[in-house]
């Protein structure tokens, strides 16, 4: 844990310079909860991110430092539950850096890399802690709707290799909106200045290495922690004031997997796991009022 807080104090000093010099803030805290059954696992995490952007002639340049707590609460069932001390959590630490431009004839794309820091910090960090996200995506805009197409790798998806992503996103009336495509399908109504829903279905879950030693099939040494699932639901957001927003969450798991890996990626080990509920709460704030 001393390890873990030292690690985020460094990457919060090296941040601190981006800080000052951004025009507008944006902080968010949130917080997910998956609950127990006496057949599947139970899943919670805390996520705080700051985003810093600035304004360049060329485009726009976004800092972000995270911060995430994944714990995981083990039924009583699991055969495996005297090994399992020292994987009831994981924490991340990640730094990105976002570029975003606008080109000719409604065209544009945006570039970002982020490197993390994922583990149930259990022993001294190592390289093998280290993960490596990021994303090229081009966007061109229609008449009526926008299209984006490229590559991402998120291991708070869950994934440990890149996925393509593809959406066409576009307004039906001034309250309705939508963006359908893969990872991420999105609906939003707008009911006043103040007030909007989103229907959606995203990917959530992640990809973490285990420091400490757990040998499972007598000699399976476990290496990595993989949580992958499918989330749907229905999101309200209020705007407290010009700056703060609370956003309530609640979901069903369409799809929830959580298996142990080998340092070939194999799979070793696979929980019981169900699709269940889910329910989240967030807070925002920014200086712009005019961002979310």
């Amino acid at each position: 844990m001393i390890m873990v807080l030292r690690v985020l104090l460094i990457v919060l000093i090296l941040g601190t310079n981006l800080i000052v010099a951004q025009t507008d803030n944006l902080f968010v805290t949130e917080f997910n909860y998956v609950p127990s059954s006496s057949n599947s696992v139970g899943f919670q995490d805390t996520n705080i991110t700051f985003n810093y952007s600035i304004d360049f002639k060329e485009g726009v340049l976004t800092n972000s430092l995270a911060y995430s707590n994944y714990k995981i609460d083990y039924n009583s069932d699991e055969i495996l539950n005297e090994s399992l001390l020292g994987i009831e959590s994981f924490k991340s630490v990640a730094y990105a850096l976002q570029f975003k431009k606008e080109i000719l004839n409604g065209w544009g794309y945006l570039i970002s890399a982020s490197p993390s820091i994922s583990s149930n910090f259990e022993s001294n960090i190592s390289f093998d802690d280290v993960v490596f996200n990021g994303a090229v995506i081009f966007s061109k805009m229609f008449t009526n709707n926008k299209l984006k197409f490229g590559v991402i790798r998120n291991s708070s998806y869950g994934f440990s290799t890149p996925i393509p992503v593809v959406s066409i996103a576009g307004a039906i009336n001034q309250k309705l909106t939508y963006s359908v495509g893969f990872p991420i399908t999105e609906f939003l109504y707008k009911v006043n200045t103040r007030n909007q829903f989103s229907l959606y279905a995203k990917p959530k879950g992640f990809y973490s290495n285990i420091t400490n030693e757990i040998v499972v099939n007598i000699d399976d040494e476990v290496e990595k922690a993989q949580f992958q699932s499918i989330i749907s639901g229905l999101k309200y957001s209020h705007s407290i004031d010009g700056n703060w927003k609370i956003e309530v969450d609640a979901g069903y798991q369409l799809k929830s997997d959580y298996k142990l890996l080998d340092k070939n990626l194999n799979s070793v080990y696979e929980f019981k796991t169900k699709n269940n509920f889910s329910a989240g709460v967030s807070l925002k704030f920014n200086l712009l009022n005019d961002k979310s």
